[in-house]
């Protein structure tokens, strides 16, 4: 990664955790299927590169989001070919549609399903699975995304605050992230 993609890196992740600090109700790093009007979500994650992502809520049912990702290792969706060298960015760009079926009430998971699109050096590739979330109490949440594309995964979320929550999973978001409602 040169210096200017390190300084925009930077950038983004500083004004994620501003964002963060000032927003009301913290979020995933993947997307969410505890879908809700007028609420806006983002979050990042990170690991062998950075990922950001941000949907929102469009009524008490439907959701559009969208996210970017630089990964110089190519660990998640930057390459399908190993040793491609046609192209010189490592970015995956992509944005997508959720709706949410179930909602999840007296103990029962959010489920939601996805879909939408995503781009990298491998060209354009459809996006479509489900999302399931349960708050196992009041600052845990599981997610389960099984999704083709960047937006899979398996995180745990713990809100340290109403307004910051870390995440731990395997993500196509990274492997740590940052969520934040705004």
């Amino acid at each position: 990664m040169n210096r200017n993609s390190m300084r925009w890196l930077t950038v983004f992740v500083l004004c994620g955790a501003a964002a963060a600090l000032l927003s009301s109700r913290a979020a995933a790093s993947i997307p969410d299927a505890d879908v809700q009007a007028g609420s806006n979500y983002g979050g990042f994650g990170v690991f062998s590169g950075a990922y950001g992502h941000a949907d929102f809520g469009l009524n008490d049912r439907s959701a559009v989001g969208a996210y970017v990702g630089v990964d110089p290792n190519d660990l998640f969706f930057s390459d399908y070919n190993s040793g491609d060298r046609r192209f010189n960015s490592d970015t995956v760009v992509g944005g997508h549609y959720m709706y949410q079926f179930v909602e999840g009430v007296e103990g029962n998971p959010n489920v939601a399903g996805i879909v939408g699109a995503f781009a990298n050096r491998a060209g354009v590739r459809p996006e479509l699975g489900f999302a399931v979330s349960y708050p196992f109490a009041d600052r845990w949440t599981g997610r389960l995304n099984a999704v083709y594309g960047p937006s899979w995964g398996l995180e745990f979320g713990y809100h340290f605050t109403p307004t910051v929550e870390g995440t731990f999973g395997v993500t196509g978001m990274g492997l740590i992230g940052l969520g934040f409602r705004f």
